[in-house]
């Protein structure tokens, strides 16, 4: 069993969310997952006026419960000796990692783009 320690005070934000995402429940994982790809669907579907900003912030939850729930697999496949499938699971993390960080940044380019308007035309 893992036992997790308080996290620290001066913690950075990539610490404080893989300390939330592995002290969560499975299920807890899950949900965030479906709820992300739920509002993704109903951004794309419906098209609504911010639908760049609600889009790409989706997108960082999908990645975020995935990325929860690929480490809970990833620990339980380390503990045996396929080292082949720990690989894959490292390399499916990244994958999430880096499509977070990237609609991380588009989510900040959206609303940066709404704030900005018309005023450059």
């Amino acid at each position: 069993m893992m036992v997790l320690s308080a996290l620290r005070p001066d913690a950075s934000l990539l610490e404080f969310l893989a300390y939330r995402a592995r002290s969560g429940s499975v299920l807890r994982l899950a949900s965030d997952t479906v709820a992300g790809s739920a509002a993704l669907a109903a951004a794309l579907w419906w098209r609504p006026g911010g639908r760049h900003v609600i889009a790409t912030a989706a997108i960082c939850l999908v990645c975020y419960g995935a990325w929860g729930l690929l480490d809970r697999a990833r620990s339980r496949v380390a503990k045996t000796r396929w080292s082949a499938t720990v690989r894959v699971f490292d390399g499916l993390c990244g994958l999430c990692v880096g499509l977070g960080v990237l609609a991380a940044s588009g989510v900040l380019l959206a609303i940066w783009a709404i704030a900005l308007g018309t005023w450059i035309s």
